[in-house]
């Protein structure tokens, strides 16, 4: 590995260098600086400092380790961070419940997003996977919006992998697979019921905006956002794990969800498609409430009939059992 100059507050790298990372070469590289150590804090620490040096326009990278309410930092490269994130708050939290990476383009738009530095705009959050159990998260932060993409995510879930090939981490970040269901569960169930408090405040607003279409597209952009990270935990994990749930009652309404409560992703693809353009509401006021008005009406109840019937069962089944 050559030697790059020292990051200040942080660099900001160009499109072509963004573009330009080879995530295999950084991968030999890796395994490289892992090979001959295993002490947990070593690897941990030169990790986090290879990811924040090696990868352009950064300005933080770290871990996040499991601890009673939450995640507790760990080895990093960048500015102090926040030591500890409560359980159920942040994209840590989401990553490390959901068992999948995270990506979010702009934090600011991110009502769960907990701000450590004032100069992030985009972040990714990797979970350490080990046994199909997540025992920490590798959370990378960036200056410019948008910065990460699904090449990134893959990438850097490839780097991790190598971390974990090489380095034994403590028991006390294990937990039994049992147990961490329940953990996850109880974490994304937390997290979606807060989705809804924001997502139901964006479509209020938008309803008290009707007569200022400008105010409606940035409430629009801000409730994507949320909106994609709310379906993203609900449809592709918390769904398909209540479905499997011992308890018959929650086992028989997740699979009457997922049954009755999908394609609500694919028409607000439609929606956005049409109306996410700069003046689109502005240009057509009325046809935009027209196909606003069965979204929001659909989205409303979905709402509703989680917060009130299958969320409310599954936490009375976790709670039978804890």
């Amino acid at each position: 590995m050559g030697k790059k100059p020292s990051k200040g507050a942080f660099e900001v790298g160009t499109a072509r260098e963004i573009d330009a990372v080879d995530y295999r070469t950084l991968e030999r590289q890796v395994s490289s600086l892992l090979e001959d150590e295993n002490d947990f804090i070593a690897n941990t620490a030169n990790f986090a400092a290879f990811v924040f040096h090696e990868i352009p326009a950064v300005n933080w990278a770290g871990f996040y380790f499991p601890e009673a309410g939450g995640l507790v930092l760990g080895p990093f490269g960048g500015r102090p961070a926040c030591t500890r994130l409560p359980r159920g708050r942040g994209v840590c939290n989401a990553a490390f419940g959901s068992g999948r990476t995270v990506i979010v383009d702009d934090v600011l738009a991110c009502a769960d997003h907990i701000a450590c530095d004032s100069s992030s705009r985009s972040e990714i959050a990797v979970p350490l996977m080990l046994d199909r159990t997540a025992i920490g998260v590798f959370d990378v932060d960036s200056p410019i919006a948008s910065r990460f993409t699904q090449r990134d995510a893959r990438g850097l879930e490839r780097l991790v992998e190598r971390l974990l090939e090489r380095t034994p981490f403590p028991d006390r970040y294990k937990v039994s697979r049992g147990e961490a269901t329940h953990i996850k569960e109880r974490i994304d169930i937390h997290t979606c019921r807060n989705h809804h408090v924001v997502l139901r405040y964006l479509v209020d607003e938008i309803a008290k905006a009707a007569s200022d279409p400008a105010s409606i597209a940035a409430y629009l952009t801000r409730l994507r956002s949320i909106l994609l990270a709310h379906l993203n935990i609900e449809d592709n994990w918390l769904y398909p794990q209540l479905a499997r749930s011992p308890n018959s009652t929650v086992r028989h309404k997740a699979e009457r969800y997922t049954r009755e409560m999908g394609g609500l992703r694919d028409v607000f693809a439609a929606l956005w498609e049409r109306w996410g353009d700069p003046g689109a509401i502005e240009g057509a006021p009325e046809a935009w409430q027209w196909d606003w008005q069965p979204f929001e009406r659909a989205l409303s109840a979905r709402m509703d009939a989680e917060d009130n019937d299958l969320y409310a069962a599954a936490e009375a089944a976790t709670a039978e059992t804890t």
